[in-house]
């Protein structure tokens, strides 16, 4: 003879488990629809990310500027200091006025005053091109100036 307690307790084990799933199956359906979701945006955030680094790097050789630096080194450029002390300081070492200055960056000469006096700060570009001017010379600058 079967213990009856034994098996109240098997059928209502039974019992819960089939609620749960009830209950958790949905939920579990919704999940795995929000994860491809996530994966898609994901891959669609990827794609436009590159796009718009390939359109950048375009933009940058179109001014014909040599200082703009590709997408690769612009995420570590990202980094460096620039401050407004080393920016003229590197202007005064090259012997640039910043008009002059301002030209080799695509950028006014009220710009250039405002990264010297502290009350801006250059963009991602722009930073990457004055890392750039810092590794030039006088005859380098010159040159560039020239053309």
């Amino acid at each position: 003879m079967p213990n009856v307690a034994q098996v109240l307790k098997e059928e209502i084990s039974r019992l819960a488990r089939k609620e749960i799933r009830a209950s958790c199956d949905p939920l579990r359906k919704q999940v795995q629809s929000l994860r491809r979701t996530v994966r898609t945006q994901q891959e669609t955030i990827d794609k436009l990310e590159r796009a718009l680094s390939k359109m950048v790097e375009l933009t940058a050789t179109d001014t014909g500027t040599s200082l703009y630096a590709p997408a690769q080194e612009k995420e570590q450029s990202s980094r460096a200091r620039v401050t407004p002390a080393s920016i003229r300081r590197h202007r005064l070492r090259l012997g640039l006025s910043q008009a002059q200055l301002g030209g080799l960056l695509n950028v006014s000469t009220n710009t250039i005053v405002r990264w010297e006096q502290g009350s801006s700060k250059p963009r991602v570009q722009h930073r990457t091109a004055l890392l750039r001017l810092r590794s030039l010379g006088v005859r380098d600058v010159k040159q560039i100036l020239e053309e």
